[in-house]
């Protein structure tokens, strides 16, 4: 990990934005078709919430943006990112899945 200036990057409007936010927070909302998911997780005997866990790590890891992270007032770049993903269940109850040290997936 590395400080950098957030001026000489893309992240720099949002760092200010998340500077001076009272709560700073980031939640993506998404629909998405799982079916195909659902079926392989169902072939191979894997859990659907490893699954979806490993395709958003994998999707992530290759944006360079979530290697950056505010700490305090400073921006620093990360050379792993960790994904947490909740999820609602079919019972309307909410999972939740910690990967931590994703690198080139």
């Amino acid at each position: 990990m590395r400080e950098i200036d957030p001026v000489e990057t893309s992240r720099a409007y949002a760092f200010e934005m998340w500077m001076n936010a009272p709560m700073p927070m980031v939640t993506f909302f998404r629909t998405l078709d799982v079916s195909a998911l659902v079926k392989a997780g169902k072939k191979r005997g894997l859990k659907f919430n490893m699954l979806m866990c490993w395709c958003i790590g994998k999707a992530a890891s290759g944006i360079k943006e979530f290697y950056m992270l505010p700490v305090g007032k400073r921006l620093i770049q990360y050379d792993r990112i960790a994904v947490n993903t909740i999820v609602a269940d079919s019972r309307g109850e909410v999972s939740s899945c910690d990967s931590a040290n994703l690198h080139d997936l």
